[in-house]
This record gives C-alpha cells, structure tokens and sequence, in this order.
C-alpha cells in the first residue's frame, strides 16, 4: 500500500463515517459530506460539459473559418450570447429565446423519448402475448400462456382506471360508476404489488452498496494492520 493509498483510504473512512454521523441526527460532519459530493459532481459535470461538448462544438469549429463546422458553430454561439444577457437586468429579455429554443427541444426530445421508448414498447408488449406462435411457441400449455397474457392485458387496463378522471353528478357531488370503482380497486391492487418490488429493489440496492463499503473498510484495515 503506498502513501497515496493510504492518504485516500483514510479520507475514504472518515467520509464514509461522516456520512453515517446522521444515524445521530443532521451534523456538521454529514452536512460536509453532502457539500463534498455536491462540489465534486458539479465540477465533474462542468469539466465534462466543457472536454464534451463547447471545446469540440463551440470553440475548435471557430478557429477553422469557412468551413460548414464553422457556420453550424454560429447559432450556439449566438444563443449563448443571447443567454448570458441574463445577467444584465436591463437586457434579461434578451435571455428568452435560447430558453425558448431549449424548453421546445427538449420537451421534443422527451416526448419523442416517451413515445418510442416507453409507451409504444409497452402497448406491444402487451399486445405480443396474445400472438399464436407466443403462446405456442416454447411448448408451454397455451392456456397458462393465454391466463399470463390476460392477467397482463387486466392489470394494464386496471391501473390506467385508477387515474380515471372523477365525473360530477347532478347534485355537485364527485361521484364514479361502480363499474370504473371495481377496476380501479383492481389497478390499486396492481399499482401496490409494483410499488412493493421497486422498494424491494431500491432497498435490496442500498443493502449491496452497504455490505460492498464494509467489505472494503474491512479489506483497507486488513491491509493497513497487516504491514
């Protein structure tokens, strides 16, 4: 083990303590924690924004007049100019259209996302075990195949009635048919069971990344004490 080794165990273990000081309540040494892995994360993603992305598309494509790099570098370049107008009181109105441009592209970017990643590979998925080479195909029976793939199709249906919108009755009262009530009992009970496994998974996470430190506290104080 070198001394640089050493130097960055021994931070690594009084970090590692200073996080689990909260277990005692909010301290200063768990608020310093917090703060170190702010700053570090910050910086990291300004030194990977500046190598990734403004030194390779905003500042080398200037120093080549010209050239189509060039003329494609003039537009961020000029948005950029246009949002640092935002420090400037007088000329904040100025900041608008970059943030205009950013808020279109990314909604465009996260609806397109939505669409193709997440709810039309849902549909079909929810649609493919109905298919007859599905049910067929791996030589399970096709009626456990079939009872799979509509207890699918039931829970898909269910849980989108949970978020049924209430109707008003007649007398002011917000009020739901018994039919949707019954589904929507049905989609709550599917909603928990889905709940329960993300926690399970979100815990059974946690419970890795905290054996994993042990094992190299122990791993590190092994090593230290056995020179």
């Amino acid at each position: 083990m070198t001394g640089l080794d050493l130097v960055l165990g021994l931070l690594g273990f009084l970090l590692t303590l200073a996080v689990f000081s909260y277990l005692l309540g909010d301290n200063l040494f768990f608020r310093t924690a917090l703060y170190l892995l702010a700053g570090v994360s910050s910086g990291y993603a300004a030194a990977l924004i500046l190598t990734k992305v403004i030194l390779p598309y905003l500042i080398l494509p200037l120093g080549k007049p010209g050239t189509a790099a060039f003329y494609l570098s003039l537009a961020p370049l000029l948005l950029s100019v246009f949002l640092l107008a935002i420090l400037v009181p007088r000329r904040q109105q100025w900041a608008k259209l970059p943030l205009a441009f950013l808020v279109g592209v990314v909604a465009a970017v996260s609806l397109l996302g939505v669409l193709r990643g997440t709810l039309a590979p849902q549909l079909l998925a929810a649609l493919q075990p109905f298919d007859q080479t599905a049910l067929i195909g791996d030589g399970t029976n096709a009626w456990f195949r079939l009872l799979e793939a509509l207890l699918g199709l039931l829970g898909l249906i269910s849980v989108l009635f949970v978020f049924h919108h209430h109707q008003r009755s007649r007398n002011g009262v917000l009020t739901r048919s018994n039919l949707i009530e019954g589904v929507s009992t049905i989609g709550q009970v599917f909603l928990g069971i889905t709940f329960a496994a993300l926690f399970v998974g979100i815990y059974a996470t946690a419970l890795i990344a905290l054996i994993s430190r042990l094992s190299w506290l122990r791993d590190f104080f092994g090593l230290l004490f056995a020179r």
